[in-house]
């Protein structure tokens, strides 16, 4: 299924869209954040890569209403796929 019409519909599908080596790529860092995360009792799951470079992600658990957030996102996440993604543009959360 085309990557926009699973994001508009509403797709049960768990399975993060775009290029497999990108979101591989993202799983692996998130991978590295989860037990900091943890901690606080929060996740991040990848919802997607787009091509343009942003990553989409959802916030679970005590990241869903931390007032920080943002800063993990733009502060953490942002900067970890920086240093390893010349691709990579923005992170998102929905």
């Amino acid at each position: 299924m085309f990557s926009w019409l699973r994001r508009a519909s509403g797709s049960a599908d768990s399975t993060p869209y775009g290029d497999p080596e990108r979101v591989a790529l993202v799983k692996a860092v998130l991978d590295e954040l989860a037990p900091a995360l943890a901690l606080d009792g929060g996740r991040i799951e990848l919802l997607g890569v787009e091509e343009e470079g942003v990553v989409v992600v959802s916030l679970e658990g005590a990241c869903a209403s931390c007032a920080a957030s943002a800063s993990t996102l733009e502060g953490v996440l942002a900067p970890a796929l920086s240093a390893r993604a010349s691709w990579f543009r923005s992170v998102r959360s929905r």
